[in-house]
């Protein structure tokens, strides 16, 4: 079966204890089958440190061999902002072009008058932000500078639908859990630590088990889903989720083979 992954990105100092790795696999059913939710500071060689944390989740996305990979965050820029020819090359040259994550936020600033653009894809699936706003620039430049570019250059996996397919490697799409919730009219306050925080991601988990599109999870993973205060465990399975239903045959409009897309819908 392939290997489904939802990742809940984060370019905090302590990302290793906010990115949140979702894994599992396609039921006979079409259910998404989860077999483990764990922080990026538990896989081999990770930390607490973005410089630790992200490099060890790209190792481990270069070791799955055919695997879908959903990462919440965002993997290009609005068109009229990339400098490249191809995605490619914009992902290649990205951490040359930008030295760090604040040099990246005030060139990109710079360019429109402080004027925060959003991509095509930004604004079909109503992502709160766009690429370079203040909460999520870090998430841009860590995910693009740590996971993207280094995958691409050594050929270690594929992006869609900016690439074509390759064969036996991991396809690293882009979603995002909000708009997922969005999009099916289910979207209440559910990161906290009051008890209707809890009972919302509850609900939230509830629905897609209810709905076919998740297998009811084990009763540790379950509680662990249901008591991470911040969501981002329950984020992470609910971007596995919309990997495993994402139709990546679709080619890509000429916005899409620059900017990205975002792949939020599942049915």
């Amino acid at each position: 079966m392939t290997r489904i992954l939802g990742v809940d990105f984060s370019g905090a100092r302590d990302a290793g204890r906010k990115i949140w790795i979702a894994e599992g696999e396609c039921t006979g059913n079409g259910a998404l089958a989860l077999r483990r939710c764990v922080p990026a500071v538990d896989l081999p060689d990770g930390g607490i440190r973005p410089q630790q944390a992200v490099p060890a989740l790209a190792r481990h996305i270069a070791s799955l061999g055919n695997a879908r990979v959903g990462c919440d965050f965002p993997f290009g820029l609005p068109r009229d902002l990339v400098t490249a020819r191809t995605w490619k090359s914009f992902a290649l040259r990205y951490a040359a072009e930008f030295a760090d994550a604040d040099s990246f936020r005030g060139i990109m600033r710079s360019r429109h008058n402080a004027i925060e653009h959003k991509r095509m894809t930004d604004l079909i699936a109503k992502t709160p932000f766009n690429s370079y706003n203040l909460r999520l620039y870090r998430q841009t430049w860590w995910g693009i500078t740590g996971l993207l570019g280094p995958l691409v250059r050594s050929g270690a996996a594929i992006v869609r639908p900016q690439q074509k397919f390759g064969t036996d490697k991991p396809v690293l799409i882009e979603v995002c859990a909000a708009c997922t919730l969005k999009s099916i009219d289910l979207y209440p306050p559910y990161k906290g630590k009051r008890p209707a925080h809890r009972r919302a991601r509850t609900h939230i988990l509830e629905h897609f088990i209810d709905t076919g599109k998740l297998a009811a999870p084990a009763r540790a993973l379950r509680r662990l889903l249901v008591d991470n205060e911040g969501g981002d465990a329950l984020d992470a399975v609910i971007g596995a989720v919309a990997t495993a239903r994402a139709d990546l045959t679709k080619e890509a409009d000429p916005y899409q083979r620059l900017e990205g897309r975002v792949y939020f819908e599942i049915g």
